[in-house]
């Protein structure tokens, strides 16, 4: 009897054991089912990863490994995800050509309004018409004279050659020939005169925008174009056409940036010679705009 009593309570013992730590709690024990089977383990004590992820599915789950599980999901959107940062908003794209297009516009405005203050004497309807040097040039060597510092230019001389006028281009180059020669013969030096402007209406160049003017006792030589009319204007007037190509000549200068804009227009006065003064001539230029006055000589 005794022992019956013994093997009883150690049954007992042994069961309120075993229903006590499956009591525990339902995150202690998890059931497993493998190939159809039905035991019983205990996690804690190494269990399974799956159990694991099973028992704790958001605590235990790591953010890459949540990027890994959402990349496997959906790899579509991981692409785009890691092209986005590569492309441009079409509405940003669409502001900057706007900007660009309004600070083009800008410039574009600001060059006219630029170009619109430059001080030009007149509106010069008359084409400006120029016979370079190689037309009437007979020389082997080419012209050599002190270089003219175009940016400097800021004054223009105008004078008669105190000839016979020329009112036609083969006429007018041989004169401008004859003053080479006769500059030659009598200093030494090439022609003086920076252009002549005949009575065809034509400006012929002499030496030109690049070279200082010969005339020894004219101011101004790095500062200065000395402009020719030919033929003799003390008693009468140029013709039109010759006062027009002066005027086209001075516009054309400026167009060039071989004048300054704010240039003066002067003339000459002889003191020891005053009947050889452009007296005719200079009653109309001291109308123009930029006249500076005589210069005396």
């Amino acid at each position: 009897m005794s022992q019956v009593v013994t093997f009883v309570v150690c049954y007992a013992r042994s069961v309120a054991a075993s229903s006590s730590a499956r009591t525990q709690g339902p995150l202690v024990w998890n059931r497993k089912t493998a190939d159809g089977g039905g035991d019983w383990y205990d996690v804690e004590a190494g269990g399974s990863e799956g159990a694991e992820n099973e028992r704790t599915p958001l605590l235990l789950l790591s953010g890459r490994g949540r990027n890994a599980q959402l990349s496997e999901r959906h790899p579509v959107s991981k692409q785009r995800r890691n092209q986005e940062p590569n492309k441009v908003h079409p509405v940003a794209l669409l502001l900057m050509l706007a900007l660009l297009a309004i600070l083009m516009l800008g410039i574009v405005i600001g060059a006219y309004l630029l170009v619109l203050q430059i001080d030009r004497p007149w509106p010069v309807s008359h084409p400006f018409f120029l016979v370079e040097r190689p037309a009437w040039w007979y020389h082997s060597k080419e012209l050599q004279t002190a270089a003219l510092d175009r940016a400097a230019i800021k004054d223009v001389i105008v004078l008669h050659t105190h000839t016979g006028s020329c009112f036609g281009e083969q006429e007018c180059l041989r004169f401008l020939q004859q003053t080479e020669d006769r500059s030659w013969a009598e200093r030494n030096d090439h022609i003086p005169y920076n252009f002549l402007i005949g009575g065809d209406g034509n400006t012929y160049e002499a030496r030109g925008w690049k070279y200082q003017h010969g005339f020894h006792d004219l101011p101004g030589k790095n500062s200065t174009l000395v402009v020719g009319m030919i033929g003799d204007f003390s008693q009468r007037h140029p013709t039109d056409m010759q006062y027009a190509e002066l005027k086209a000549f001075l516009t054309e200068s400026i167009r060039r940036l071989s004048l300054s804009p704010h240039y003066k227009l002067r003339g000459i006065v002889n003191g020891t010679q005053p009947t050889e003064d452009a007296t005719t001539l200079y009653h109309q230029l001291q109308r123009w705009p930029h006249w500076g006055g005589l210069v005396p000589v």
